[in-house]
């Protein structure tokens, strides 16, 4: 079962930081997920909010600020002094993080379409890698037509139910797989369905050492959480 950090291992690290992926990529997780939104400048960085507010403490909306402003703003200090001038990174700053090999990143798509296309040049050099690479997001539109602009590329959509609507839709948008809230009481003839439609199952956002196993006991293919390295002892418990 994979082990995603959420925002990179933001548990110990400031979230959406290189901080925070390098720390992920130390402590074994087997990928991290970052948050994507277009700068009013046409650039890709990685934060979870349309404003800046909660991880500055500047009151910044991210669509209509160029990248140089939003990289004078700290995105660290709030989570500890030792973070202080840890800044907003671009998603190129952010891929450089990520060692060669079978580590991977899960790109949360948070803009609406309109950063589609922006993401499919940027990422064109990443053909090489591809299998470092999936794409996530809540919106349909936003899922559907990332597949369409980069076929070569896992899409997986997000969601908080699960039925078969949903996993109807995501074959129908030709997608790879299926992103879901652990809230959900998730049986294991569901994920069964899952695996048999073709569709991957991931569950987010798994904190607790008892869900993780839990989880793992149900065959999914991987889980998100904030604390990688719990994860991970939890996992070597089931050894």
């Amino acid at each position: 079962m994979e082990i995603v950090a959420h925002r990179g291992d933001s548990q110990n690290a400031p979230e959406n930081t290189v901080a925070a992926f390098e720390l992920a990529w130390k402590s074994g997780s087997d990928a991290c997920e970052l948050d994507l939104y277009l700068t009013a400048d046409e650039n890709i960085v990685a934060i979870h909010d349309a404003n800046t507010r909660r991880t500055t403490g500047v009151a910044k909306e991210v669509k209509e600020s160029t990248l140089s402003e939003l990289q004078t703003l700290d995105a660290g200090g709030w989570k500890d002094p030792k973070f202080l001038g840890e800044r907003i990174p671009t998603l190129a700053e952010a891929l450089a993080t990520m060692p060669h090999g079978r580590k991977r990143f899960f790109l949360e798509i948070k803009d609406t379409p309109r950063i589609v296309p922006y993401l499919a040049q940027e990422l064109e050099v990443w053909k090489p890698r591809a299998a470092q690479l999936c794409i996530i997001a809540f919106d349909r539109a936003v899922a559907r037509n990332a597949k369409a602009a980069m076929p070569w590329l896992p899409v997986y959509r997000l969601a908080t139910e699960l039925n078969r609507e949903r996993i109807r839709s995501a074959k129908e948008d030709w997608l790879d797989g299926l992103d879901l809230s652990q809230t959900w009481p998730l049986k294991p003839a569901t994920v069964k369905e899952v695996h048999d439609a073709g569709l991957r199952l991931y569950v987010w956002t798994v904190n607790k050492p008892e869900d993780v196993r839990r989880f793992a006991g149900l065959w999914v293919d991987g889980i998100t959480t904030d604390d990688p390295v719990m994860a991970r002892r939890a996992l070597a418990d089931l050894a």
